[in-house]
């Protein structure tokens, strides 16, 4: 039935004088990418003055590692085997070995095909075996003779120029489906296939893809220096747009590219330059205006350009008096001093303070800087949280002391007498809650029934 594995500890003889055929490929240098088998005819056989292109039932085919084989019959492929070992060619219904990502191309390709049954030599039929050069096929150089457009964007600074590069180096590809390669380019080749017969349209088409391939590293904020690095990108972005021309229809697919000279032009590496410059300026001042909406940040800005204004007044060529005199001025103009955004500071602390979910203060507790917290330590100053007494708490029957309004061990409600103060504006709980201030001393809210807990 087809190809029949070969007993690989096959005892008594040679190799080739293991079957009355036997054919065989050496290894395949990266120039040849297709050969046609040789058979090899033992002298004791019966087929000494037999047909080249017949193949005996019986006769032997070997497969190394790198090869794919074929059995092509009257321009039909009938057999297909990538993986290495020794078989022996019968009569009847084709069999298909094949493994791995390979493996699986070519049974995809093999299916769509559609399968031939072999004769077995059969009279009047033109059988021929053929290897493919499966292996990995490097240093095949390329170069851009003329500039390629890309685009340069960085979001981060608003950058977003066009500028010309040019670049060269190799690519490295395989044959990965041979049926396919077989098929739509080297056909029956009377000996061999040479990759010199191909190189020529496949550096013309590698060099097309290189434009749509760089526009895909736009899109994915690579700059033009980055390129040389980035070749798991660069491959999947070439072969993306080799799709058609080389994968579907070639059985080729690139497995590497290496960048080796990549140049811009003295004009596009200044523009470059200054784009980035200026976007960078440009961020920073955003960073920096953003940073001073908040008054905190504002005010320690201030004190530290009031510090330098002193200095540079101190050293001031018309007098001390006089540089002084334009600091002052310099504040007046402002209208704001660093004082006034301290206190804004403070009074935006306090009223998101206030605006702390009804939830935290229930299930937290507020520490006297006016944060709510859950943990056992504050989470703004690191203070403890105190414990519950009966001086800022109050006690239920069963000795427990709460703040709440139900008993948190046994959910007895709080007596009516108990009168406990809690600013409901910034949480403040007075040393003695039944004795508060007038005022809260955090936020300044009176203290009147609103605050009974």
């Amino acid at each position: 039935m087809g190809l029949i594995m070969a007993a690989i500890n096959a005892t008594g003889g040679v190799l080739a004088d293991q079957w009355k055929e036997y054919f065989y490929c050496e290894a395949l240098s990266d120039d040849v990418l297709m050969v046609k088998g040789q058979k090899v005819i033992n002298n004791r056989g019966q087929n000494t003055n037999g047909s080249d292109n017949i193949i005996t039932s019986g006769s032997g085919i070997a497969v190394a590692d790198g090869q794919t084989m074929i059995i092509v019959e009257d321009g039909a492929i009938i057999e297909v085997c990538n993986k290495p070992g020794r078989y022996t060619f019968e009569v009847g219904t084709p069999s298909l070995f094949a493994e791995g990502k390979l493996g699986e191309k070519i049974k995809q390709t093999f299916q769509q095909i559609g399968q031939r049954i072999s004769y077995g030599g059969s009279p009047g039929k033109d059988q021929r075996v053929y290897y493919f050069n499966t292996k990995q096929i490097s240093n095949n150089l390329f170069g851009t003779s003329e500039m390629v457009p890309f685009r340069v964007v960085d979001s981060k600074v608003g950058l977003d120029v066009d500028v010309n590069i040019k670049c060269s180096g190799m690519y490295t590809f395989q044959i990965v489906d041979p049926l396919l390669f077989y098929t739509n380019i080297c056909g029956n080749a009377s000996q061999e296939y040479r990759k010199d017969q191909i190189a020529p349209r496949m550096k013309a088409e590698f060099i097309d893809a290189l434009s749509p391939a760089f526009s895909t590293l736009s899109d994915m904020e690579i700059r033009p220096n980055q390129i040389p690095g980035k070749k798991i990108e660069l491959k999947k972005a070439v072969n993306e747009v080799l799709a058609d021309t080389w994968g579907k229809n070639m059985g080729i697919e690139v497995i590497e590219v290496a960048i080796k000279n990549l140049s811009l032009p003295p004009e596009d590496q200044e523009m470059i330059k200054q784009a980035q410059q200026e976007g960078q300026k440009l961020f920073m001042e955003g960073r920096r205006a953003g940073m001073y909406s908040d008054p905190s940040m504002a005010a320690g800005g201030l004190v530290a350009a009031q510090g330098d204004a002193m200095r540079a007044a101190g050293s001031n060529a018309g007098g001390a008096m006089a540089g002084f005199m334009g600091v002052n001025m310099a504040q007046q103009a402002g209208g704001m001093n660093a004082q006034q955004l301290f206190g804004m500071a403070a009074q935006q602390q306090a009223q998101q303070a206030a605006a702390q979910p009804a939830a935290n203060t229930a299930n937290g507790w507020t520490c006297a800087c006016g944060t709510v917290n859950t943990g056992k330590f504050c989470q703004n100053c690191g203070k403890p949280q105190p414990a519950p007494t009966a001086a800022n708490g109050w006690t239920c029957s069963c000795g427990t002391v709460n703040q709440g309004k139900f008993c948190q061990n046994c959910g007895s409600p709080k007596p009516a007498g108990a009168r406990v103060y809690k600013c409901d504006k910034c949480g403040w709980t007075p040393a003695d809650p039944s004795n508060p201030p007038k005022f809260c001393p955090e936020c300044g809210d009176i203290f009147d029934d609103n605050d009974l807990t």
